[in-house]
């Protein structure tokens, strides 16, 4: 019986091809279509590897300079390529490394060994006498080491690790997951959790590289290439690992069936926004025999829209795109009273808004002598949030929160102003997006099967109002795989709080968590959640929430903190970091600048083109494109959901100056409020930055 050949690709290989250049790209890609056709072919000629510890590892010629590097174990018909690059470097990468099947685990792990020229055989990499008692793992024996994803071959290493410069050196070493594990046993998580949701097979044959290739541990870092259009959409743009390969942690999330709502929580970088795709992806594809669009992806501003429908295309086919539909909240509850005639439109312009609040507050009672500040924030924060429409369903609401006392006399006689605001509201052809909602969830409830909608999947649901998640519960009927949502309350930034069980989501024994974050060093990280400290925040149903727990596995070079008296001192240190950012090799698109105001980008934008450098303005109605060069600018809200080798967040002046700012004459509670938002901004547009951070701070004169 003829056993189906399976190729597969390595995301190390991807990682070498993307550094190759354009020209021996294409020969690559060349090799690699007949490769997937036919790796037993006649013309692709193996050669073995002197001195490499792994007889399964070969060579094959991509040209008379390149060389690829491929797994070809005795037994099964698997091929997985592991590396490409000119001979002599391809060849030394074989020498140095070994590809085996986890006996616990059972998925397939490629690590590091030592070599040294004119040896004839390779060990395992070099390694002192094992430590005593007080190494960081001695109180873990060997089997547990490598159910925890160590090779055995790495044992001796791992036992001489005493401190935390030892564990780092072993990030080299290792596989990802078993460095992950054993970085996280040393920060305090028990054995019995790290392996709790580890899928382990009963009986492991370390030679069937065919099974191991289908093991869920194996897909973080193997793909399997089954047509060309695979293998075309994975070379297109092979830096962007998540397409393909999903951590196990967000698999498992991913890629099954749920009883009902599930949340997931996670800090920034931890791959929520990436899971929540592949689980649209994931759903569509149960949903393929059914028309129109039955998953609905929504997040909540138009340019992280934007951004997830440019990325689904890169991770999803054509027809699966055709069943997803990805749109931002107040679109999507527009268009749904646009079917019924509503006209109005919603109101973004705070400009008009301020202009309206003026108007209205002539109607405000005179011996009460409260500021117009304070009238527009009672709407936004009592009467919007709890659907008061008339003055007795004021009277009835919860006041918690607000500074400024009122008793239901005064309740009276200040809801004529709120009614005013509203007539002027729609004279002028607008409606706030709260009401919008609400009207949307009336009308939704009469036609939700029509909609045709069978999941809903949620991105940043912490900055979705209450209303706003109602609508999306009545957008779906309840029942397996209804509802999937993922968030942060620590970069909550738009003020909406929200209890997910008094909405009708129901998550108990559906909450999961994603704690390793890896887009940041972990100084980055640790400066970002310490602006934060203090801020009490929930966990999106009621509960309090902290991000203990929460790591970040790679290191680099703490945050770069300045602060000038005045702009011009500014400027040369913004010049010169970003001088030594591209002398160090990031490339201009790599870097962005952020800052509080639109009025603050426009001045940063004006000194990088004074400096002559090539700017890309990142605005509020359209996504960025990474092959585009040019350093980026945007405030920090922009930057939300994106990503950069290096933030500058540049003209910063503290929470505490912007709460002053934005929250002038607000009573207590809205002070509070702002404060807190305005901390979780700047943790936001920290956390933007994978591999450098300054931050630019000008002091109050």
């Amino acid at each position: 019986m003829n056993v189906a050949v399976k190729v597969a690709l390595s995301d190390d290989f991807l990682q070498a091809f993307s550094r190759l250049p354009r020209d021996k790209q294409q020969g690559v890609m060349r090799f690699l279509s007949k490769f997937r056709q036919n790796p037993t072919a006649s013309g692709i000629n193996y050669e073995r590897i002197r001195q490499a510890l792994d007889d399964g590892i070969h060579s094959v010629r991509i040209d008379q300079d390149y060389r690829g590097i491929v797994l070809r174990p005795e037994n099964g018909n698997v091929y997985c390529l592991l590396w490409v690059d000119k001979h002599d470097n391809a060849y030394d990468w074989a020498r140095r490394h070994r590809v085996a099947v986890n006996p616990e685990l059972g998925n397939i792990q490629v690590f590091e060994t030592s070599y040294v020229e004119g040896q004839d055989d390779v060990q395992p990499a070099a390694a002192p006498e094992p430590a005593a008692a007080e190494g960081l793992f001695a109180g873990l024996k060997d089997r547990e080491l490598v159910r925890l994803g160590v090779p055995e071959e790495c044992i001796p290493k791992v036992r001489s690790v005493s401190d935390e410069t030892g564990l780092d050196a072993l990030q080299k070493i290792l596989p990802d997951d078993g460095y992950e594990a054993l970085f996280m046993f040393a920060a305090g998580e028990g054995y019995e959790s790290l392996v709790r949701d580890r899928e382990a097979p009963t009986e492991v044959d370390t030679q069937d590289y065919a099974a191991a290739l289908e093991r869920v541990e194996t897909r973080r870092h193997f793909v399997l290439i089954t047509d060309d259009s695979d293998l075309d959409a994975l070379l297109a743009a092979p830096l962007a690992k998540w397409r393909v390969f999903l951590h196990p942690a967000q698999r498992k999330l991913v890629e099954r069936d749920w009883n009902g709502p599930v949340r997931v929580l996670g800090g920034a970088g931890t791959g929520k926004t990436v899971a929540a795709m592949h689980r649209a992806v994931w759903l569509a594809r149960q949903y393929l025999k059914v028309p129109g669009r039955p998953v609905l992806f929504t997040t909540f501003t138009k340019t992280l829209a934007k951004d997830i429908q440019a990325q689904l295309a890169m991770i999803a086919s054509p027809e699966e795109r055709d069943h997803i539909q990805v749109v931002h909240m107040d679109q999507w509850a527009i268009g749904i009273l646009r079917k019924h005639g509503f006209k109005e439109n919603l109101l973004f312009s705070e400009p008009k808004r301020r202009e309206l609040w003026k108007m209205a507050c002539t109607c405000a009672p005179v011996d009460l002598d409260l500021p117009e500040e304070f009238y527009q924030a009672e709407f936004e924060r009592v009467v919007l949030p709890q659907g008061c429409e008339t003055v007795d369903d004021y009277k009835a609401a919860s006041r918690i929160g607000r500074g400024v006392q009122l008793n239901r006399a005064k309740r009276i006689a200040i809801w004529p102003v709120f009614a005013e605001y509203r007539s002027l509201l729609r004279r002028a052809g607008f409606r706030e997006a709260e009401e919008a909602y609400r009207d949307a969830l009336a009308l939704m409830k009469q036609e939700r099967d029509g909609l045709g909608i069978r999941a809903v999947v949620i991105d940043e649901t912490q900055d979705l109002s209450a209303s706003a998640l109602a609508l999306l519960r009545a957008a779906v009927p309840e029942g397996p795989n209804d509802m999937f949502l993922v968030g942060d309350a620590h970069q909550r930034i738009y003020r909406h709080k929200v209890v997910l069980s008094r909405i009708g989501i129901n998550i108990q024994g559906r909450g999961r968590r994603l704690r390793v974050n890896y887009r940041t060093t972990d100084e980055i990280r640790r400066w970002a959640v310490a602006q934060l400290a203090n801020c009490s925040i929930d966990d999106l149903d009621g509960q309090p929430d902290t991000l203990v727990g929460y790591q970040s596995l790679t290191h680099g070079s703490a945050p770069d903190v300045r602060t000038s008296k005045t702009t011009a001192q500014e400027r040369p240190l913004i010049e010169q970091a970003i001088a030594q950012l591209l002398a160090d090799g990031i490339p201009q698109q790599g870097i962005c600048i952020a800052s509080r105001t639109n009025a603050d980008s426009e001045r940063y934008e004006q000194l990088c083109r004074g400096a002559g450098y090539e700017v890309r303005r990142l605005s509020s109605d359209a996504g960025d494109d990474a092959d585009k060069p040019g350093i980026r600018i945007a405030t920090m809200h922009r930057v939300k959901g994106l990503e950069f080798d290096a933030m500058i967040i540049a003209g910063y002046k503290g929470p505490e100056a912007y709460t002053e700012r934005f929250a002038e004459d607000e009573d207590a509670g809205v002070v509070v409020d702002t404060l807190t938002s305005e901390r979780s901004l700047l943790h936001v547009a920290a956390t933007r930055a994978k591999r450098y951070l300054m931050v630019s701070i000008l002091a109050k004169s």
